[in-house]
């Protein structure tokens, strides 16, 4: 009877939550490429695109810990809320600026830095939100819908970054961004969760930060799964953030470039996560996080050595198809292993060691790509990750086991 209370009109609110973070992402999206390509065609340089990058990850790490306490220790739902009014007040105040005159690149990464803490708080808080609403059976299915969502925001902003660039300027993509937060935390707070019963005692922010240190540690899958994600995530950074600088050396300096190569990644994104979402649970994760490892490491092997933007598009689609398999078995691996007391700090742990390898990645890439012809990065690291792929199905054999059987009973 208390679970039947407990999930009693989940569908209403889980479909609030998806719409309103769906509208949020989308802004923030817009506003986000619009800023990390003004960047890159007023400098046409590496280094920016790594302080860029910089700006965009290492907030999100170092706030992330206190993040995952917040979620398991507050309210879920205004964690959210307030994040996201934190962003949307960063980004009216730089409107605000550069209206007057101050259009400085480091002011837009003080805008980058600050949407990061936010996306630190805000991610811990609804993922652990979604298993808080969601009966645990649908949650592949519906992590399946939310990655499907996301990727047609990220479909839809690439193209309407470019229209911005090409026809107005940046206060028009801040002003978007403002208006979408307004829209989604709106929504958002119109969701009734149940009240959460702790079942942990609650000390200090740090005390609880290590236990959920200790947790994580004595949880092998989580374990082996960060290690994983962090050679991955390391290997992959040259692809996620060198990407525009390659386009712009390769095929020439034109804002439509940028927004075709992000759209066919976007297209082939939400056309998997269709696929993904219409499977009600996805009983091989582990096999299913190995395979996207090996095909993105293909995939952006071969990227830069297309002959032409089309080819460069058609590969950036293939990547795109196959990607939305893994932050759905991820997820969903984790709501199900881990306790609801200590839901948001392991999403936090596992965001920080996950979010750390971006600017790691970068920081040992990215000056590179001022040095060396970036297709040679991209072939190296593609090779690497087809590796750690392989690497992770065999380490994980005991656990995939283990949740295969889980379904055939």
């Amino acid at each position: 009877m208390e679970n039947l209370k407990k999930y009693e009109n989940w569908q209403r609110w889980i479909t609030l939550l998806l719409s309103s973070q769906t509208i949020s992402i989308f802004g923030s999206l817009v506003s986000g490429f619009a800023v990390v390509w003004y960047i890159t065609l007023q400098t046409g340089s590496g280094m920016w695109v790594t302080y860029a990058t910089l700006a965009t990850t290492v907030p999100s790490v170092i706030i992330s810990l206190w993040a995952g306490v917040w979620a398991d220790r507050y309210s879920r739902k205004y964690l959210a809320m307030i994040a996201d009014s934190g962003i949307a007040i960063a980004t009216l105040t730089m409107a605000i600026l550069f209206s007057l005159g101050f259009d400085q690149l480091w002011l837009l990464l003080i805008l980058l830095a600050v949407r990061s803490a936010g996306n630190g708080i805000q991610s811990p808080s609804v993922n652990a939100m979604i298993a808080d609403i969601v009966p645990q059976n649908n949650l592949s299915r519906i992590n399946g819908i939310y990655n499907t969502l996301s990727s047609f925001s990220q479909l839809m902003a690439p193209a309407m970054g470019g229209v911005i660039l090409a026809n107005f300027d940046l206060r028009f993509a801040f002003a978007l961004d403002v208006v979408t937060a307004i829209i989604g935390i709106s929504m958002t707070g119109l969701i009734k969760l149940a009240p959460r019963e702790h079942r942990v005692e609650q000390t200090g922010v740090f005390q609880e930060m290590a236990a959920g240190l200790r947790y994580v540690r004595a949880r092998p899958l989580i374990i082996g799964l960060m290690i994983a994600y962090g050679a991955f995530f390391i290997l992959l950074a040259p692809a996620s953030v060198l990407s525009p600088v390659f386009v712009e050396r390769a095929y020439g300096n034109n804002v439509a470039f940028l927004t075709w190569s992000e759209v066919a990644w976007s297209i082939g994104s939400v056309v998997g996560g269709v696929l993904v979402a219409t499977r009600k649970v996805i009983k091989d994760k582990v096999g299913a996080i190995a395979l996207v490892m090996v095909v993105c490491g293909v995939v952006f092997g071969v990227i830069g050595f297309a002959p032409s933007i089309w080819w460069y598009c058609v590969i950036m689609a293939v990547g795109g198809l196959v990607f939305p398999l893994l932050p759905t078995a991820d997820t969903t691996l984790i709501q199900e292993n881990v306790e609801p007391d200590y839901m948001g700090r392991v999403f936090s742990v596992f965001g920080i060691f996950v979010g750390a390898t971006t600017p790691i990645g970068t920081l040992l890439f990215g000056p590179l790509a001022d040095l060396i012809n970036i297709k040679w990065i991209f072939l190296g690291t593609g090779i690497l990750n087809i590796v750690v792929g392989f690497l992770f199905l065999s380490s994980m054999k005991k656990y995939r086991q283990e949740e295969l059987q889980k379904y055939r009973k």
